[in-house]
């Protein structure tokens, strides 16, 4: 079907999307999800008769998957599949540029709000682009930039499916200042007249929260499709183009997704949030009831006789308190209600520990058990995290899949670039410039350490070292720390042109001996 890039067929694509998401309740759900992790649990509700109390076990439960998951330790290798001395060079050059470019555009932090995001609302995005005025430190500008999108922006083509790269069509869903996008449309050759149009629209469901400046905002639609000669990107609002389509050699699209608990036949995901509400709205109920009951029946009341007190009793301290008849007649008995029963707290006390544990946090792995046993509670919290193992691998999946979009935007955009590269001979480090245009349509072999394995992977690396040298199979120093990680060993290129040297040193004053008993 031919494409058609008026800004009515691309809106009208965005408002289907908006009615499956209305469909499965995304909205909804994730308005709710998101206001019971922040706490805001009796939002809404006029409660006159209980005090609202909040026991938030979500937030907890949140906080501790995130934190079991995100990892700040992200190693990306990229080697071409022949490795000659090119291709060498070429791998040195591809592991210098992706970890100056995960540094520059701060992908490693947005991995924890993105982990919060797909934990709270069921599913999140990262979309990449290059930004030409990003500063690099070289006459060259620009570089890759990362966005975190909500699950409520992504528009996917195929709602059934959840991979990115079998989409026809993608389109996210920006509020932005109209002045802003005005003034964006004018630089990409749209006549003032059609940038005019341009004008603030209701916010519907693209924000959870409305912002006292929406009024000045209008929604950007964001629409990419593939084509034979790549990926054609088009900016549009409602009424008017923002940015003409145009094709960028991409071959992957520039977004990547991740689900925490995938839905068949849906491309967003589910939260463990969602299924625990009910218990959390118990939990508070029950609890907030416990302390009203506490606070009406815990202390004595005082049962008088009326017709004696024609003024009240009083409770205040020292004041006299008039009556009729005779004073030392009982006229006066302190009442006590019967305690509640022990086994509301002792259900609420359940309560939080099944829900808890139901969404995967147990005691030891809270923290909240008594370390008599050691080894006990780490095979418990080591049990307790199996069941985080199928979304840990999902993560990783999401991080190598933005690691190849890294390398295809090299591809496009980086050009000739100069870095500075470790001699293979143990020299000073050299500059070298590099075409990065050449890696464009190439295949590479990509390796993507996430967390524990980067340092797994070169730990045990050094270990078999390690034994190669103590069994004999390396005797040469040089091979065995050519072979050492460079943070393992300070001063490591140091370190091998010293021993080169001293290498030499001993080569010539051998041939010099040996010429001397010659003559």
């Amino acid at each position: 079907m031919k494409f058609d890039p008026s800004p009515t067929a691309i809106w009208k694509k965005y408002e289907r999307d908006r009615d499956y998401k209305r469909s499965i309740g995304l909205y909804d759900r994730v308005r709710r999800n998101e206001a019971f992790y922040l706490g805001r649990q009796w939002e809404g509700l006029r409660v006159q008769s209980l005090d609202p109390l909040i026991f938030n076990v979500l937030r907890r439960c949140v906080n501790l998957f995130v934190s079991m998951l995100v990892s700040d330790d992200v190693a990306v290798r990229a080697q071409p599949f022949d490795m000659d001395k090119d291709g060498r060079q070429t791998a040195h050059v591809l592991e210098r540029a992706f970890a100056s470019a995960i540094e520059r555009s701060g992908v490693k932090a947005l991995g924890r709000p993105l982990l919060k995001n797909a934990c709270v609302d069921g599913d999140a995005c990262f979309y990449m682009h290059f930004d030409p005025a990003l500063e690099t430190g070289q006459a060259v500008k620009g570089d890759i930039a990362v966005e975190l999108i909500d699950s409520t922006n992504i528009c996917f083509g195929n709602a059934a499916c959840d991979e990115v790269q079998r989409q026809p069509y993608i389109i996210i869903a920006m509020r932005r200042d109209a002045d802003e996008v005005r003034q964006e449309a004018r630089a990409n050759g749209i006549s003032a007249s059609d940038a005019e149009a341009i004008r603030p629209d209701d916010v519907g469901e693209y924000h959870r929260y409305r912002t006292s400046s929406d009024s000045d905002r209008v929604t950007v639609l964001l629409h990419m499709r593939r084509t034979e000669n790549g990926i054609a990107f088009c900016k549009t609002t409602r009424n008017a183009v923002v940015m003409r389509e145009k094709v960028l050699p991409y071959r992957l699209y520039p977004v990547t997704h991740l689900c925490w608990n995938r839905v068949r036949g849906s491309c967003h995901g589910e939260s463990p949030l969602t299924e625990a509400i009910p218990n959390q709205i118990a939990i508070n109920k029950l609890y907030s009831m416990y302390v009203q009951c506490i606070k009406q029946v815990a202390f004595p009341k005082i049962v008088y006789d009326m017709t004696r007190f024609p003024n009240g009793w009083s409770n205040d301290v020292g004041k006299a308190i008039g009556m009729r008849g005779n004073p030392n007649d009982a006229i006066a008995a302190a009442f006590r209600a019967p305690d509640i029963s022990a086994q509301v707290l002792q259900l609420l006390k359940q309560m939080m520990t099944d829900t808890a544990e139901l969404m995967g946090a147990s005691e030891a792995a809270l923290g909240t058990v008594n370390p008599d046993n050691t080894s006990a509670i780490i095979a418990v919290q080591n049990a307790t995290a199996a069941p985080l193992e199928l979304t840990k691998m999902e993560f990783y999946r999401f991080t190598e899949d933005w690691a190849r979009v890294f390398l295809d935007l090299m591809g496009a955009h980086y050009g000739v670039r100069t870095l500075v590269l470790p001699n293979e001979d143990g020299d000073e480090p050299e500059k070298c410039t590099f075409d990065f245009s050449a890696l464009a349509g190439q295949d590479m072999r990509l390796q993507v350490d996430v967390g524990a394995a980067s340092y797994w992977s070169e730990t045990m690396q050094t270990m078999t070292n390690d034994h190669l040298l103590e069994s004999g199979v390396i005797s040469d120093p040089l091979v065995y720390l050519e072979n050492v990680p460079d943070y393992q060993v300070r001063g490591k290129h140091d370190l091998l042109h010293a021993l080169r040297v001293q290498r030499q040193q001993q080569k010539e004053a051998n041939s010099n001996a040996e010429n001397s008993n010659e003559s």
